[in-house]
């Protein structure tokens, strides 16, 4: 099957996924800090921010992101041919950037992180690069 680390793409994004939301959440009941409230914030979407969604759903608009991420990345990470640790190392730097840009968001929303909040900041950038992390040993681990 031709396609076949597609699968690989979305496979390594639900789990990546999941681990993301699974260790912001925990970061939020723990510390009081949002960034699992960021995770799952749409208020900042035209058409979608019109609705309130259950958490469930909610949980599956940040797998289907996540999903999509993945394969891209996967795509990118057999596009330059990467091997090894170097994988990993590569996809903790471009997720912790991407958790950097998506950070402003937290101003259009008065139930997420001020922008101001650096612990809150270090929390979304920890779950960001354990996402690429996680992300690079599983494509890593593929041929």
């Amino acid at each position: 099957m031709k396609q076949k680390w597609m699968l690989h793409g979305i496979g390594a994004g639900i789990i990546s996924g999941m681990l993301l939301g699974a260790f912001l959440w925990a970061v939020e009941e723990q510390s009081g800090h949002s960034v699992y409230t960021l995770l799952m914030n749409v208020d900042y979407i035209p058409v979608v921010n019109a609705f309130t969604y259950p958490a469930p759903v909610e949980f599956l608009f940040h797998l289907i992101v996540s999903v999509i991420l993945a394969t891209v990345l996967l795509w990118l990470v057999r596009r330059m041919r990467m091997l090894g640790n170097r994988v990993i190392v590569w996809l903790v730097t471009v997720n912790t950037l991407i958790g950097a840009l998506i950070w402003p968001v937290t101003s259009f929303s008065g139930r997420t992180p001020s922008p101001a909040d650096w612990v809150s900041l270090a929390w979304w950038l920890a779950g960001h690069a354990l996402y690429g992390a996680v992300l690079g040993w599983l494509f890593r681990e593929k041929d």
